[in-house]
């Protein structure tokens, strides 16, 4: 059992298209780059672990089961809403009103970066 590099560069790619994202928002400087930074930051770590936990014999199957648990917890912190500034960019508002479609988003994107990472790992049995 090895780590996966393979992996990893596509969780950080995965990472960095999502990242892409917030900066055609219309938002300040100050916060796309720190919405980007989070989104980077978080696909590329599942491609880390997808490159370093075991990997069953669907490989995909596998990257997406660990994807999903690893925005388990982001998912319960969406769910619940939490107050901004009135001049706060509508694009936050989507996640910070909480409720099951933010749920469902986090876990959703979290499982396609976990499923994109393990197409790239090699199964092991």
């Amino acid at each position: 059992m090895g780590f996966s590099w393979k992996s990893a560069l596509a969780g950080t790619v995965f990472g960095a298209l999502t990242a892409a994202g917030p900066w055609f928002q219309g938002l300040p400087f100050s916060s796309a780059a720190l919405f980007s930074a989070g989104l980077f930051l978080t696909y590329a770590s599942i491609g880390f672990l997808v490159g370093i936990l075991p990997v069953w014999k669907n490989r995909m199957l596998s990257g997406g089961f660990w994807g999903l648990l690893y925005s388990l917890p982001g998912a319960i912190f969406t769910a619940v809403p939490y107050p901004l500034t009135p001049d706060a960019p509508a694009y936050y508002r989507e996640f910070v009103g909480g409720g099951i479609r933010a749920v469902f988003l986090t876990l959703l994107f979290g499982t396609l970066a976990g499923v994109w990472s393990g197409w790239f790992r090699r199964s092991r049995v």
